[in-house]
């Protein structure tokens, strides 16, 4: 009996020795093997599904001209809903449009005045932020946006048709 509590209390003292990476919030990464090298995991289908149906989303679009990100520019906002639609606010115009899960990759297609093409991200985790990395040929592998924090439901009352 007294060699099984020795036993737990050293398997307890050798697991607060275990330490997970520190995740610098104030870095911004460009590139997916970037995200990797850091420990970014990418998300799988379900695991998309479960971060972002139903939730508001915050993000900033990473500028890759610019290694200086300027942390108010480039802001947007989106509810996605589990019904496969969305409300996309770029703090000048509200956009209505559609998302779903493409095998591992998540797919919005928005309704603007110029139609444009379909958009599909891969998606990585790293700590409590979420990255979408481009899929088109021309950025393959760049990182598009960063989710900066999510909250639960249509949390900016953006409208959504």
């Amino acid at each position: 009996m007294y060699v099984k509590i020795i036993l737990l209390l050293l398997s307890f003292s050798l697991a607060s020795c275990v330490t997970t990476p520190a995740v610098d919030d104030t870095k911004t990464y460009f590139s997916d093997q970037e995200l990797i090298a850091a420990g970014a995991t990418q998300l799988m289908g379900s695991d998309i599904v479960g971060a972002f149906a139903g939730n508001t989303l915050y993000g900033r679009y990473v500028d890759h001209t610019n290694a200086e990100q300027n942390p108010d520019a480039n802001r947007w906002v989106e509810f996605v809903s589990g019904d496969g639609r969305v409300a996309y606010y770029d703090f000048t115009q509200l956009v209505q449009g559609t998302w779903q899960i493409r095998t591992n990759l998540i797919c919005f297609n928005y309704q603007f005045e110029i139609p444009q093409p379909e958009n599909c991200f891969v998606v990585y985790g790293l700590g409590d932020r979420h990255f979408f990395v481009s899929t088109r040929q021309q950025t393959t592998g760049d990182v598009v946006t960063t989710v900066l924090g999510r909250k639960n439901g249509n949390a900016a009352g953006l409208e959504l048709e």
